[in-house]
């Protein structure tokens, strides 16, 4: 691997940046029992981020939003609206942050997080310079959303980030990631690997809304991790499209008595596609509620893995949590695991799940051609009855209607090139 430039951190950083390096040099790659990595070379990617050519600012964001923007690892533009500023939040690239407000990243950063949990997480501490730190002072309601938006552009490049989210106090605020290849069709290998860490403070609000449409040369590995206070609500909407390989962990920690999760993950994989899922929840507090909704489309011969775990604390009594995973396979080379999980130590709480995974029915498909519909139509008729009652619950509408488009895209895309350089 190239080596990534030095720059000037505070001594602690420099010392966390040391660790995070010793731990990826020992960890293997994260893989599991039901998904093993190939054709990904760490060494092949360069960990130095290229300037952006030939992008400007304009072609993402309107000048009169908040907006981050990083393509392959390299930061493009933060920009805060004027009117925004004057509301005291911070909205800063991470490297500005720590720059201009150490004090303050080092309360948050590595927090929640920890670099020494698997390989690719362990590389983002090492090497991530780049990201977003967003603080929202106490009692700061924003109407309009934040927009973080990553794009993969050259290959053989790491594109690494590090989030930092944290929500004061009884303030709300909407959150979109957005995630494409600036060359959907591009041949080449990508890799992708971030870090968000999450605070919601008492009485707080947030949305996160996530869309993830990468080309189908790219392997990316994501780690979210939220702390959710008393009395206050965390929305998780997670869309995924695009990828060779997609590993994903969310996990939600509930550690205020009142407090509230939904997570809500869809997703459409098609061809060679491999989804590797995870939504974990631990209530750690009394009269805490938690939900999480997953539900995967398989094609051709995608696969995917949804766990869903739920962790009660012992100190959470008269909690209430439920779990969702459901897939449906389009044809027979498809394939789709839904790995339900518990563990209760309180004596006094309701936690559920249901796992369901099945082939389309080919019964409906006949009645649907009986009513003048082609096979192909009715395919479509029937994914999109499977997939609405899930989409009408997000809260995010732009995440929603973008979901939809992407998915009519893919049905009639052909399958990316296998001449991978």
């Amino acid at each position: 691997m190239e080596q990534a430039g030095q720059r000037r951190e505070p001594s602690w950083l420099a010392q966390k940046r040391l660790e995070a390096l010793e731990s990826f040099q020992k960890l293997p790659l994260p893989e599991s029992r039901y998904t093993k990595i190939r054709g990904l070379e760490l060494s092949e990617f360069s960990l130095v981020p290229r300037s952006p050519t030939g992008a400007k600012a304009s072609d993402f964001a309107s000048t009169r939003e908040a907006v981050h923007i990083q393509i392959d690892g390299e930061v493009l533009v933060t920009q805060v609206p004027e009117p925004l500023r004057a509301k005291g939040i911070l909205f800063r690239d991470l490297a500005t942050a720590v720059r201009e407000h150490p004090d303050l990243v080092q309360r948050y950063l590595f927090r929640a997080v920890s670099p020494r949990e698997d390989k690719m997480a362990a590389l983002v501490g090492a090497l991530a310079h780049n990201g977003i730190f967003i603080y929202i002072p106490k009692e700061t309601v924003l109407e309009e959303p934040l927009r973080l938006v990553y794009l993969l552009d050259e290959p053989r490049v790491a594109a690494l980030a590090h989030q930092v989210v944290v929500v004061e106090p009884h303030s709300h605020v909407t959150l979109i990631e957005e995630a494409y290849a600036k060359h959907p069709q591009a041949v080449g290998s990508h890799l992708h690997a971030a870090i968000s860490e999450v605070y919601v403070g008492d009485g707080a609000q947030l949305q996160f809304g996530a869309l993830q449409n990468w080309n189908e040369g790219t392997f990316s590995f994501v780690r979210r991790r939220a702390q959710v206070g008393r009395d206050a609500k965390l929305q998780w909407t997670i869309g995924w499209l695009g990828g060779r390989l997609t590993m994903s962990a969310v996990e939600s920690r509930l550690v205020g008595p009142g407090a509230e999760m939904e997570d809500i993950q869809v997703l459409f994989g098609c061809h060679a596609q491999h989804f590797d899922l995870t939504s974990a929840l631990r209530n750690m507090a009394p009269h805490v509620k938690g939900e999480i909704h997953m539900k995967g489309v398989m094609k051709d011969q995608a696969r995917a893995v949804m766990y869903g775990f739920i962790r009660v604390e012992r100190e959470a009594q008269q909690s209430n949590s439920y779990q969702l995973a459901q897939g449906l396979l389009l044809n027979d080379g498809a394939h789709c695991d839904a790995i339900p999980g518990l563990e209760i130590e309180a004596n006094d709480v309701r936690a559920t799940h249901g796992a369901s995974i099945g082939p389309i029915d080919e019964e409906q498909i006949f009645y649907l051609q009986s009513r003048g519909f082609d096979r192909e139509q009715a395919k479509r008729t029937i994914v999109e009855g499977f997939l609405t009652p899930t989409l009408e619950q997000i809260p995010i509408a732009g995440v929603r209607e973008r979901f939809h488009a992407f998915v009519e895209q893919k049905w009639d895309e052909q399958p990316w090139s296998s001449q991978q350089t």
